[in-house]
């Protein structure tokens, strides 16, 4: 992916620059520029997505959040109730 965003940030810029060195002289090249461009942006969007989407979630650590939630209580930082029902949703995960 980083190979991917840095070869669009090129082609993106260099682009860009031709766009406007060639607006005043030919705007047909301007334009076919543009859409050249386009052509790598869809393709690469449509990469990245799957790619984002395909990317797992890291697992919770249920024993290490309920030390954590311990911790809290002992040092009377959350209540009773709330270690109780913080304790319940990091269980519930698990099942």
């Amino acid at each position: 992916m980083k190979v991917l965003s840095i070869i669009g940030i090129v082609l993106f810029t260099l682009t860009f620059l031709m766009i406007f060195g060639l607006v005043p002289e030919d705007s047909d090249s301007a334009a076919i520029l543009g859409l050249l461009s386009m052509l790598y942006a869809i393709p690469f969007s449509i990469i990245a997505l799957v790619v984002s989407s395909r990317r797992k979630k890291q697992p919770v650590n249920v024993h290490e959040q309920l030390l954590q939630l311990g911790e809290l209580k002992e040092k009377n930082i959350i209540s009773e109730y709330e270690f109780d029902q913080k304790k319940e949703k990091l269980l519930s995960k698990i099942k």
